[in-house]
């Protein structure tokens, strides 16, 4: 009998666990809820006073479980807490997709957090993308009428399942309750307005919303945003009674914690976020300005006339007041504190750094300090600008340009795990594609479409974007399924092109955005249009698509037989500058007896500049590859134009020109970020070949360095840990590597020597 009721037990345990373990379908009955108040009807509106509102649920516990799930959608931003503790670790929920196409569902184990008796769940939410201000963008551009609007509203699902008992499930409906904060305004470009002297208003019952959000709910599965790191400041300068101006040692994405001790109640305390400072020592905030706003009128009605990054807290009066922004971001070196009586020490201000929760995927270290430093400030410019969408800069714009992430990709994957956060990327611009079949030239589309093609249509350039990533997951990850997934748009794509372009030439774009000497457009354009339909070649063959890959490859001979005709002559490509012969070079089109001349002269046309770089947003990548031992004297040089100017001039993040600006560019941009790549593919060594399927081939060859004697460093593959380590002794080169299993290597030990062909293990030369 004692066995008997042993086994019972397991059975019972067992049924127990299967019932706890259940998943269930996310959001399946919940409903839409708001605050109920109509959304603005005039520009001017929008900037008025609008507190942000929290929802909450009190629900009795009176037994224990095994199993309970938040599932939760808050548009445009939400923070959640369960009897008054944090929900999670994002910090911008969530992630920023198309709202009209796809909303992603965040799930929380909330099982810790509840307590016997009342329970009661709040979520506030905040603006976000989903309620933005109509500031117009260059004069121009209103994001606001560019993507799905509406009052913030939330759904959500508590999902519990007792040990010895059903499933017990709630859901947003009109028996939630809301109301008001002393979160007065919020904005993701102009920040927030928080009075504490201010609680929490009368409660009331939630609406639901007769409008909802039209997107498809999804479980997320790219990374949250979260907080990557803290420190203090490192100095306070005060400049005159109630202005003191906070270094916070760098340039990062995120917001601060200020400490503000005791003062009056209605204290008003501003804080301006800037990347720079005056000559007189005051915080220049003119490089991160919204949409560069900085004239009466030019923002719109209602809108200030300088869109700059600033908060205004008002004080309590009561204690020891703490403040920290919850709804929006900034970018920011310096703070400039304005109205607070106190005195702050560098301890009372302590950075939170925040970014996409990517793993890191390398490490690296070399004898040259400068090049230690550059991939440090390169890494720091990779994580400001992924706050779920990877964007051009983080203070200005904040969008998701696809030349600038087809540039800086490989620069982002070979740092961090990036395989679900490019997934995201890929399906936002997927879903803009859905109705006239164009890749806008952001994702998500926010009314930016230059040099396309009518429309939302972004720039082939932009749109290239796409199949780039596609490649990038396919040989750093395997990944077909994305592949398969994307490949029907990008055909859709193409099929477009073919229309315009009847005689293989497209003929506008933006082109090398940002090149001191820049080719024509059309060139960069065309090249482009051969690139895109090279990797859908590619594709095709990967997919098991023959037909396909016979169209791509007729197309792609075709266009480089027409770029030849219009912009070759024997091996000058274009005005024969930087960029010109980089395009040519890189994407083969220059007949191959004729490629060790066109080589020698973009050898040429570097030397005229001194070996530094005029190339622009897509040159300068190409270079970095065709012609690796050129990089460094533009890292160890000071002077203009290089990566070293940029570190003689206190960068701590890459700029977004090669000029120094204070008054207009970002200088958090990873456009020229891709020079990292180079750190890890050519100076470390550790290179995916081109035709790698899931890093499953690498070629192992370090150049030749004139400032670096030793390098080491492991890069994280699916298939394990990558680690080379060499170290120079007189002219020889000592070289460690070791691959993992199912991975095979070209090696060359020496610097332009032999090759050997070695597999997984450790291997000396």
């Amino acid at each position: 009998m004692k066995n008997v009721g042993s086994m019972l037990s397991l059975v019972m345990s067992l049924l127990a666990f299967v019932a706890c373990a259940a998943p269930s379908k996310p959001l399946e009955y919940a409903k839409w809820i708001s605050d109920g108040k109509p959304l603005p009807t005039s520009d001017e509106a929008c900037y008025l006073e609008d507190p942000a509102p929290v929802f909450k649920k009190t629900f009795q516990l009176h037994r224990g479980v095994c199993f309970a799930k938040l599932h939760i959608a808050g548009l445009g931003l939400y923070r959640a807490e369960l009897n008054g503790k944090p929900i999670g670790n994002a910090v911008l929920a969530p992630l920023w997709t198309p709202f009209n196409e796809r909303i992603l569902v965040d799930t929380y184990d909330i099982k810790k957090l509840l307590v016997q008796g009342e329970n009661t769940l709040t979520v506030s939410l905040g603006n976000g993308w989903y309620n933005p201000l109509p500031l117009r963008l260059w004069g121009h551009i209103n994001v606001r009428a560019n993507v799905a609007v509406g009052r913030p509203a939330l759904a959500a699902e508590v999902e519990l399942t007792h040990s010895s008992g059903p499933v017990m499930a709630f859901q947003t409906d009109g028996t939630w309750q809301v109301a008001e904060t002393p979160l007065l305004r919020n904005n993701l470009y102009l920040g927030e307005v928080y009075d504490a002297r201010r609680t929490v208003g009368e409660w009331r019952s939630a609406t639901i919303v007769t409008n909802p959000p039209k997107g498809v709910l999804e479980r997320r599965a790219a990374p949250p945003v979260v907080e990557i790191g803290t420190w203090p400041a490192v100095k306070v300068t005060p400049l005159e009674p109630q202005k003191q101006v906070v270094d916070m040692g760098r340039n990062f994405s995120g917001v601060a914690t200020f400490h503000l001790g005791k003062g009056p109640a209605g204290e008003r305390i501003t804080f301006r976020y800037g990347e720079l400072l005056h000559t007189n020592g005051t915080v220049n905030v003119m490089t991160a300005v919204c949409g560069q706003i900085k004239s009466k009128g030019k923002g719109g009605p209602g809108a200030p006339d300088v869109a700059e990054q600033h908060d205004i807290y008002i004080r309590s009066g009561v204690g020891d007041e703490t403040y920290t922004p919850r709804f929006t971001w900034h970018v920011f070196r310096y703070v400039q504190v304005e109205g607070l009586s106190n005195a702050l020490q560098p301890k009372d201000v302590i950075a939170h750094a925040w970014a996409s929760d990517v793993k890191s995927a390398l490490t690296f270290e070399c004898s040259n300090p400068r090049i230690n430093d550059l991939h440090t400030i390169s890494r720091n410019t990779f994580l400001s600008n992924i706050m779920g969408v990877q964007s051009d800069c983080p203070g200005r714009e904040r969008f998701g340009y696809g030349a600038d992430i087809a540039v800086s990709a490989e620069a982002f994957i070979l740092n961090f795990d990036m395989k679900e956060f490019y997934r995201k990327t890929l399906r936002d611009y997927a879903d803009e594609a859905k109705g006239d079949g164009y890749f806008t030239e952001t994702a998500p589309y926010v009314g930016i479409a230059s040099a396309g093609f009518g429309g939302r249509s972004g720039p082939i350039g932009w749109s290239l974007g796409v199949p780039v990533v596609m490649a990038e997951l396919l040989r750093y990850y395997g990944d077909t399924e994305i592949v398969a997934e994307l490949y029907p748009a990008c055909a859709r794509y193409m099929g477009l092109m073919e229309k315009h372009a009847p005689d293989f030439i497209i003929k506008q774009c933006i082109g090398d955005h940002e090149a001191l000497e820049k080719p024509s457009t059309s060139l960069t354009a065309t090249a482009h249009y051969y690139q895109f339909a090279v990797l859908m070649k590619r594709f095709a063959k990967v997919l098991n698509k023959p037909e396909d890959a016979v169209r791509w490859e007729t197309l792609a001979g075709n266009i480089r037989t027409a770029f030849q005709a219009k912009f070759v002559q024997g091996a000058v490509v274009g005005k024969g500058r930087q960029a010109d012969q980089a395009f040519g070079l890189y994407h083969n089109l220059i007949v191959p007896e004729k490629r060790a001349e066109a080589e020698a002269l973009l050898r040429e046309a570097l030397a005229a500049k001194n070996g530094a770089f005029y190339t622009g947003i897509y040159s300068t990548q190409y270079i970095l590859d065709l012609m690796p031992e050129t990089v460094e004297q533009n890292i160890t040089k000071d002077t203009f134009p290089g990566w070293g100017y940029m570190l003689a001039n206190g960068a701590t993040t890459l700029w977004e020109v090669w000029k120094f600006s204070d008054n207009t560019f970002s200088h958090a941009h990873p456009m020229f970020g891709s020079v990292d790549s180079w750190i890890t593919k050519y100076l470390l060594g550790i290179r995916v070949a081109d035709d790698a399927i899931g890093a499953d081939k690498l070629i192992i060859a370090p150049v030749k360095s004139p400032t670096v004697t030793d390098a080491k460093g492991e890069y994280q593959t699916v298939k394990g840990p990558v680690r080379v380590a060499w170290k120079m002794e007189g002219n020889k080169r000592h070289l460690d590597v070791e691959l993992p299993k199912g991975v095979s290597a070209r090696v060359q030990p020496q610097p332009n020597g032999d090759w050997v062909e070695v597999g997984e293990g450790k291997h000396g030369w």
